[in-house]
């Protein structure tokens, strides 16, 4: 990462200042500059920030939080159960393995029907155009 690519809140304090005794080492035209390393630029934080370190769970706090987010899942997938019993005809009165497979048949006949639905459709469109069959009217 360039010094330009950094955010301009960030661009001001890249540079470390130096104490003045080795300002004047430098200055002098008998010692050699050197280039600071990209590592030392990549490291160089702002003044008053922090490098942040996540914090490890213990076990038994990340045990807890496994079955809060398991029993979350369990009871969102009852309600789901429920939804489906309420929307598929006699589901109430199904198990779970009867109703999925209920479900299945019964998202098949909305198909045929909905494919049956376009072909009438169609049908009767195509015969209002001709002028020799009219129907209703």
């Amino acid at each position: 990462m360039t010094h330009n690519s950094l955010p301009l809140l960030f661009q001001h304090n890249l540079s470390p200042s130096l104490p003045p005794s080795m300002e004047k080492t430098l200055a002098t035209s008998n010692t050699k500059r050197s280039s600071p390393s990209p590592s030392n630029a990549v490291n160089a934080r702002p003044a008053g920030f922090k490098r942040r370190t996540r914090q490890r769970l213990s076990d038994e706090t990340a045990s807890v939080r496994e079955s809060c987010v398991e029993d979350d899942d369990e009871e969102g997938v009852e309600e789901k159960i429920e939804a489906l019993q309420t929307i598929v005809p006699g589901g109430a009165a199904l198990g779970v393995d009867a109703l999925f497979e209920e479900t299945a048949s019964y998202i098949l006949a909305l198909q045929c029907q909905i494919n049956a639905i376009k072909v009438l459709t169609s049908f009767l469109e195509s015969c209002e155009k001709d002028d020799d069959m009219k129907f209703g009217g």
